[in-house]
């Protein structure tokens, strides 16, 4: 026969039972973060690929509003200064007149040869392809657009004074069938509302901007015969040389058919979304915009991916445009990527390449 106090004890004793479990549980949890975290920390400092994912993440930050987080991914104060000067002061080439294409060796006329004529295929103003790249660590998604006749290119710039145009506003205020983002712009906190371009801006021949107090960006200027010029041009100088739209931003992708990124690290402007225009040597002019910063779509390209992929479809001439979030492609009234604004028709942006 179990006494009073002894039923009490045993009742007590269940009572404490449940929370010996949630404590050895909480205990468990404890542990495994904490070893989580210091292989964690084993592997960002102690491997190759930890080290690399660092200068990525660097690089990346020091290319957003937020790059006064990049001192905290504990790169040596000597790497950070390397990757902020590769950012900041890109190597830059004033682009030549190459002239047209060369052929090959004339065939000598054979007697018996008989030369049939077949019609050529009319090219579409506008083709659009689809990028769909993994390179193992990272991945990224987007569009390529191919305008054959350069003479349809025009820059459409905003005439509001409170804020930028979004790309489907001014699709609806000049009836383009394909649009780009362009100009870079002030962007306080990610507020920006993309009334005014940074750098020189021309429309029509006519300079509405020359290189305002944050200069060093690089000028893409498109002339009235349909050439895609990139260089360190003041907006006289562009005027000069028979430009009618351009607008400025950093860095050169290629220039004279020359990769400017082959051999050179990427991780100095990390990975974002992208917008690049270029031009092959038959006068097309290419835009072209990778999706970012969304995990399961796309995670962003490096400068060195959008040179690559450039180069390998025979772009002789590109530079990028503004990226982040600002990215953006329509074609026919429609989104054709996938902005990574939290406003699914993108930002305000001062002005933007257009086919009309």
């Amino acid at each position: 026969m179990e006494t009073l106090s002894r039923t009490r004890s045993r009742k007590r004793a269940n009572r404490k039972r449940p929370w010996r479990w949630i404590k050895k549980w909480m205990l468990g949890i404890a542990l495994t973060f904490t070893t989580l975290a210091l292989l964690g920390i084993i592997f960002l400092f102690g491997t190759k690929n930890g080290v690399e994912l660092r200068e990525w993440a660097a690089g990346t930050l020091l290319t957003t509003q937020h790059d006064y987080w990049a001192p905290y991914t504990f790169l040596p104060d000597e790497k950070l200064k390397e990757l902020k000067q590769q950012i900041t002061h890109p190597t830059v080439i004033n682009s030549e007149d190459t002239g047209s294409a060369t052929t090959g060796p004339a065939i000598p006329p054979r007697s018996n040869l008989v030369t049939v004529t077949l019609p050529e295929k009319p090219k579409e103003l506008i083709e659009v392809e689809d990028i769909d790249v993994s390179k193992g660590s990272y991945y990224f998604k987007g569009k390529i657009m191919y305008i054959s006749d350069p003479s349809r290119v025009r820059l459409v710039v905003t005439n509001r004074k409170d804020r930028g145009d979004l790309l489907d506003e001014f699709v609806n205020k000049t009836g383009a069938i394909g649009i780009v983002n362009a100009s870079g712009f002030a962007d306080p906190d990610g507020y920006g509302k993309g009334a005014r371009a940074y750098g020189v801006v021309i429309h029509e021949g006519k300079i509405l901007q020359g290189y305002n107090p944050r200069s060093g960006e690089t000028a893409l200027g498109l002339t009235y015969d349909g050439k895609l010029i990139t260089g360190s041009y003041s907006a006289e100088q562009l005027v000069k040389m028979g430009v009618r739209d351009a607008v400025s931003f950093r860095p050169q992708l290629i220039v004279n058919g020359k990769n400017m990124f082959e051999g050179k690290p990427a991780k100095s402007w990390g990975i974002q979304p992208r917008t690049a225009i270029g031009q092959k040597e038959d006068g097309t002019i290419v835009f072209a915009v990778i999706d970012g910063r969304q995990p399961g779509h796309s995670i962003g390209a490096s400068m060195n991916d959008m040179a690559e992929l450039l180069a390998e479809r025979g772009v002789v001439t590109a530079m990028a445009m503004d990226g982040g979030s600002s990215s953006m492609m329509l074609h026919n009234g429609e989104a054709i990527t996938k902005t990574s604004s939290p406003y699914h028709r993108g930002r305000y942006l001062p002005n933007a390449w257009a086919v009309f």
